[in-house]
């Protein structure tokens, strides 16, 4: 999830996480065995704070709690590994590139995490694993920077009839504050939302 301050981050994890699920939402608490939200500000962001009494939080990313998701998993065998969920949100302009969370985005199918959710403000904050990685990409709006834009449009423009086309569908798909362009990259051929 790619998208500026205050354009509804939060807002969509939170929906994510505790919506309804007969509304298609996850219902996280009863979808998964944990959820675990990594994240700068949830200590200080109002719209987060229904997040911080539902799950498991921390305030800043470590290595430490992705080894330590890694290995709480790996302690179970493959049939009886639980169904959890990760959520990085807005952390990542501090993490190394060699961080775990790298490593865990090519491979987070393998210990069971059905929902990864890493937001982040700055597109290329997110290393190329990452981004190689997503399944879904969310991109919210208004964005200001163009050169963030033009980043993107590099990136996925390929699957979706060049940088210039990718443009256009993010406007048509962001013509007002808090709309997003959700990109679905395990259908072939990609869709765009």
């Amino acid at each position: 999830m790619i998208s500026p301050v205050r354009t509804g981050k939060s807002t969509i994890i939170s929906n994510l996480l505790l919506g309804d699920s007969e509304m298609g939402f996850y219902d996280a608490q009863e979808r998964f065995h944990s959820t675990t939200i990594i994240s700068n500000t949830i200590a200080n962001d109002v719209t987060s704070r229904f997040l911080a009494k539902a799950f498991d939080t921390y305030d800043s990313y470590n290595d430490h709690i992705i080894e330590g998701i890694i290995n709480q998993q790996k302690s179970y065998s493959k049939e009886e590994q639980p169904e959890i969920g990760v959520v990085l949100d807005d952390c990542l302009g501090s993490i190394r590139r060699e961080a775990s969370i790298n490593h865990l985005a090519s491979r987070f199918r393998h210990f069971n995490i059905k929902l990864l959710i890493i937001s982040s403000q700055n597109f290329r904050a997110c290393s190329p694993i990452i981004r190689q990685n997503a399944t879904n990409v969310i991109v919210g709006s208004p964005f200001p920077n163009e050169k963030e834009l033009g980043k993107m449009a590099e990136e996925y423009g390929d699957v979706f009839g060049g940088a210039k086309n990718w443009l256009e569908i993010y406007k048509k798909a962001t013509p007002e504050r808090y709309n997003f362009l959700h990109m679905d990259f395990q259908s072939n051929p990609p869709k765009a939302y």
